[in-house]
């Protein structure tokens, strides 16, 4: 592994952690009330309907239809390892739900628990955002095999529409009111994380599936007859 990518996996671990330890033990900080309060005062009705409409894309069982459709179009294409580290990256909403737990961070004044969220047991608490993370790691890989597999303006328009839901999903989680700006830093670094873990065992697998149809061309049949040079 590169050496770069070790530091920069070791610096996002440490961070991740270090962000996770202090919202356990210190709770909110300073700047994420100063948002909250700074944000109750906004009140555009068109920036609100926009921002419910990225954040639609994390509730519920939306995640899974995205993640059921893509894997879909992958195995359509004959790519069932891609297909299935796409079902993959719902790890992250198991990633969520154990920080969530363990940390116990309240959630901003403003949220209400949805009754019909099958979740509630970690949704309740704030930290991390289950949204940004499955954003990072579910539209992060599908950019990235869109970089991989794409050509001409189809890969760019993919890798554009897959980064800038990465971007916009963690102001509108902060803007709705839904989160703390902290639980979408830290659900920005560990989503980021994760990702290139996933996306260093594809490239693991893929590489090991290349060694082995390697050495199986290369083994020579028994049966086949034995030219006889005169």
């Amino acid at each position: 592994m590169d050496r770069k990518l070790v530091i920069i996996l070791g610096l996002l671990l440490v961070s991740g952690i270090a962000l996770s330890l202090a919202a356990y033990f210190f709770g909110v900080f300073k700047f994420d009330l100063k948002v909250a309060f700074a944000l109750r005062e906004e009140n555009d009705p068109a920036l609100n309907a926009f921002m419910t409409a990225i954040s639609f894309l994390g509730d519920g069982w939306v995640p899974v239809i995205l993640v059921v459709a893509v894997a879909a179009i992958c195995a359509w294409k004959k790519k069932l390892i891609e297909a299935a580290f796409v079902v993959a990256t719902l790890s992250s909403g198991v990633l969520a739900g154990v920080l969530k737990m363990l940390v116990g961070r309240a959630r901003p004044p403003s949220f209400t628990l949805n009754p019909w969220d099958i979740f509630q047991s970690f949704n309740q608490y704030a930290y991390p955002s289950g949204h940004v993370l499955f954003f990072v790691v579910f539209f992060g890989f599908s950019g990235y095999l869109a970089w991989k597999f794409l050509f001409g303006w189809l890969r760019w328009i993919v890798i554009a529409i897959c980064a800038s839901l990465i971007v916009l999903i963690g102001p509108s989680r902060i803007y709705l009111g839904e989160h703390w700006v902290s639980d979408v830093i830290g659900s920005y670094i560990i989503g980021t994380f994760w990702l290139i873990i996933l996306i260093l065992l594809y490239q693991l697998v893929i590489y090991r599936r290349g060694l082995n149809e390697g050495n199986s061309g290369s083994v020579k049949n028994p049966d086949a007859p034995t030219q006889v040079q005169g």
